[in-house]
């Protein structure tokens, strides 16, 4: 038997939308965290604080291209992906004003 949204907002006497609320805001706030490590990891291995550092590095020949680049696309994709979790977030907030 699957559980759904609905009977757990019965069970837990909150409103359907609320838990759906809620449940989104864990989701994201999960996936920043596992964003962030992902980042504090491309920080450890090449020894940089920011993106910029590492592009530098990179341009500047201290890093190797390969798998430089790919870490930088990596870390570029990852940005983006925390910037689209802050704009749900940023809504799901207004909505619930």
């Amino acid at each position: 038997m699957t559980i759904s949204l609905d009977q757990m907002a019965v069970d837990l006497s909150v409103d359907p939308q609320e838990l759906q609320r809620r449940s989104l805001l864990a989701f994201i706030d999960k996936e920043r965290r596992l964003a962030y490590l992902d980042i504090a990891d491309l920080q450890d291995r090449y020894n940089v604080h920011t993106f910029q550092d590492l592009s530098s590095s990179i341009t500047q020949r201290r890093i190797h291209a390969h798998p430089g680049w790919e870490d930088l696309i990596e870390w570029e994709q990852l940005n983006a992906y925390l910037n689209r979790l802050s704009a749900w977030q940023t809504e799901l907030e207004l909505a619930h004003v």
